[in-house]
């Protein structure tokens, strides 16, 4: 059941992105949305399906509002005339043990510049990571934490309530 809502909701989306220009396909997104919201409070899975999507879609928009400051940064480091940076190689405690959620946070940390995500010790838990300037190893750890808070509420969205991940 909650196979089909998604395909008719696909197809619908499809079909009013085709028919209208950009603001008439995002008017049939934003209706979509606000009626996986409605039909969501007497099913709780498309509640969840719906809290997701919403999820993901301020995530994508705050992780490329994080590339672009990183990109500006490393360009305004490359484009000095005297270039200081301080490279510093941290060891990051992830909130879950688990190998999966690791190597995503670690690809999101490689997708964005000037950062590099060398390891991961599951024995311990720790994700190292090379950044290219650090001058507060606090800045760079509070950036990550937020980074996988984020990330974490996205990916257990789609849980039920009470269900561990």
């Amino acid at each position: 059941m909650f196979f089909m809502a998604h395909l008719l909701a696909s197809v619908l989306l499809a079909w009013g992105l085709q028919m209208a220009p950009l603001s008439g396909g995002l008017l049939v997104f934003g209706a979509l949305y606000l009626l996986a919201r409605l039909i969501g409070l007497a099913w709780p899975s498309l509640a969840r399906y719906a809290r997701c999507l919403e999820l993901g879609v301020l995530f994508c928009l705050w992780f490329s509002g994080q590339i672009l400051l990183a990109t500006y940064h490393v360009a305004g480091l490359v484009l000095a005339r005297r270039i200081e940076v301080s490279p510093t190689v941290l060891a990051y405690p992830v909130a879950r043990r688990n190998a999966r959620h690791a190597t995503l946070l670690g690809v999101l940390l490689t997708l964005t510049p000037g950062t590099l995500a060398l390891e991961y010790d599951e024995q311990h838990g720790l994700l190292y990571i090379h950044a290219l300037d650090v001058h507060q190893r606090e800045d760079v750890t509070l950036l990550l934490s937020q980074l996988e808070r984020r990330l974490l509420a996205w990916l257990d969205a789609s849980k039920p309530h009470g269900e561990q991940p």
